[in-house]
């Protein structure tokens, strides 16, 4: 049986990462939290549950994630956030896949999002569900250059599991406002230093309506009702936010 290294990232994750540590733990041979310094139960939680605790600093997802690669044990690594739960039906498949061996450098897995209770069909910036990468081969497979919304490069193959992660997100007003803070930080950031675009002035006004547009109209959320309303003013709002944000470093730094 191929031995499996799982990692959870979590910062004050106490609501989910019980039922997630106990939903993989049939799955690890290596089970890793890396917290950032969570004030609440987060730890307690996980060294409960048997999970080695290693801490970092939070900078950005990439270098907290790579970080967590390399303190996994074996080759294989299953990941998750700490508001993604692995279904039965995936880890009974999973424990197939350990049984016979992987047969792929990457697996993409269907994730469901979940927001305020609500199964939906897109949430910026992916359609739901969606396919990330959860488990790869670390030797063979490395991170791509994004800070956030990253995702992986170098496999020569990938499989595709069609069998859901349940991703509960966006629980309230309050948490989409400091996601939406965090990750336009980070993806500002990642524009400023990649794009050779100069016209973030423009575009900090533009890109908002096609983003409604493309999120709330032509992506399904209008099918959601209120939730969908909410999910698509969002779009509006990070498109908006991430070029002002961009422009004002480039400003700043004089790139």
């Amino acid at each position: 049986m191929t031995p499996l290294s799982i990692y959870v990232l979590t910062f004050n994750s106490e609501k989910y990462l019980s039922a997630i540590l106990q939903a993989v733990a049939p799955l690890a041979d290596d089970l890793l939290v890396v917290d950032s310094g969570s004030s609440d139960q987060t730890v307690a939680i996980a060294t409960h549950c048997g999970a080695r605790v290693l801490y970092r600093p939070f900078d950005d997802f990439r270098q907290q994630r790579d970080f967590a690669q390399q303190q996994c044990r074996h080759d294989h690594v299953f990941f998750l956030d700490s508001d993604e739960i692995p279904s039965p039906e995936l880890v009974a498949h999973l424990l197939q896949l350990k049984q016979s061996g992987f047969q792929h450098d990457a697996y993409a897995i269907q994730r469901d999002w979940i927001v305020m209770g609500q199964q939906v069909h897109a949430l910026y910036p992916v359609g739901c569900p969606d396919f990330p990468v959860r488990i790869i081969e670390k030797n063979r497979v490395r991170l791509s250059e994004q800070l956030v919304h990253e995702d992986f490069v170098g496999y020569r193959s990938r499989g595709r599991i069609e069998l859901p992660i349940k991703h509960q997100t966006f629980h309230s007003m309050e948490e989409i406002n400091r996601k939406l803070e965090l990750y336009t930080n980070l993806d500002a950031s990642d524009l400023a230093r990649m794009s050779s675009r100069k016209n973030f002035a423009l575009r900090q006004w533009t890109s908002p309506v096609g983003a409604f547009f493309k999120w709330y109209v032509k992506s399904g959320n209008w099918k959601d009702g209120r939730v969908g309303l909410i999910l698509g003013v969002y779009a509006a709002r990070f498109a908006h936010h991430k070029y002002k944000k961009a422009l004002q470093i480039r400003r700043e730094t004089g790139l």
